[in-house]
């Protein structure tokens, strides 16, 4: 499986958390297809990793209950499949510089990140 993930959020500035939207990305770069588990890019708890300037983790609430049977969906080459979260960042979080990635991890493989983003929170 050859998955690669990327990043978005708009705006890279804002003076309120809800302001946010970050989208995270999966892309089959192989020559197969694949089917994977949806469920990891079901809350922005389980798909994205946030950390402040000084690299110590935002923490977000937890996600929901998964379902029994895990959501599935096939990627064919060169097909990708997004998440879209608006308002990720707690509204609790302080005025800051920050960073995040989108960290896919279904099953016991390596998880599949992508390139951290940074953006920032001015209030």
């Amino acid at each position: 499986m050859t998955l690669v993930a990327s990043l978005t959020i708009e705006p890279s500035e804002a003076d309120a958390a809800e302001r946010f939207v970050a989208v995270c990305t999966l892309t089959n770069a192989g020559d197969e297809g694949v089917t994977i588990n949806v469920a990891p890019l079901s809350s922005p708890s389980l798909a994205l990793e946030i950390q402040d300037v000084a690299g110590a983790p935002v923490l977000l609430p937890p996600p929901p209950v998964p379902p029994s049977e895990p959501p599935m969906e096939r990627l064919e080459p060169g097909r990708e499949t997004a998440a879209e979260f608006a308002g990720f960042l707690p509204s609790w979080t302080e005025p800051g510089t920050y960073r995040a990635r989108c960290r896919y991890v279904a099953g016991s493989g390596d998880p599949v990140v992508s390139d951290w983003v940074g953006f920032r929170l001015t209030r």
